[in-house]
C-alpha cells in the first residue's frame, strides 16, 4: 500500500506550527512565563498537538507500510523500531512522549507544569528527528 504523502506533509506541518507556539512562549524568561496562566495552557496544548500529529504519522505508516493496526501509539513506534523505520534511541523517546502526552489528558492534575515547560525547552528535537527520519522514508 502506498503512503498519503499528503496526509504526512500535513501532519508534519501541524507539528512545525505547534512546536514554533511553544518556542515562542518558552523563550520567555521564567518570571514573564510564569505571570500568565494561560502561558503554560498553550504549551501543552501545542505539545499535545504536536504528539497527536507525531502519532497519527506513525499509525499510518503502520497501517500502510506493515500492514499493522495499532491500540496505542507507544506500540506504534515500537513497530516501527522493530522494522527499522525508527532507531532504538528515537522510538524510546517518542515512547515515553507517549506517556507524556496520556498524562497531560487523562492525569492533568499530576503534571508539574515547572516540569511541562522543562520538556518543552529541552526535548523539541524529538519532534524534529522524527519528521527528518520519517521524511526520508517515506516523501519522495
Amino acid at each position: 500500500m502506498q503512503f498519503d504523502q499528503e496526509k504526512i506533509k500535513k501532519r508534519f506541518s501541524e507539528i512545525d506550527e505547534s512546536l514554533n507556539e511553544v518556542r515562542r512562549l518558552v523563550a520567555l524568561q521564567d518570571k514573564e512565563f510564569w505571570l500568565k496562566k494561560e502561558n503554560i495552557a498553550a504549551v501543552k496544548y501545542y505539545l499535545l498537538q504536536a504528539v497527536e500529529a507525531v502519532g497519527s504519522v506513525c499509525v499510518h505508516i503502520a497501517a500502510k507500510k506493515y500492514n499493522r493496526g495499532v491500540a496505542v501509539f507507544g506500540e506504534c513506534f515500537e513497530i516501527l523500531q522493530k522494522e527499522g523505520a525508527l532507531d532504538e534511541h528515537l522510538a524510546a523517546r517518542l515512547q515515553r512522549m507517549t506517556k507524556f502526552r496520556n498524562k497531560l489528558i487523562h492525569r492533568y492534575w499530576e503534571i508539574d507544569d515547572a516540569q511541562v515547560l522543562d520538556y518543552a525547552r529541552n526535548n523539541l528535537d524529538d519532534f524534529t528527528e522524527f519528521m527528518k527520519t520519517i521524511g526520508e522514508f517515506v516523501i519522495e
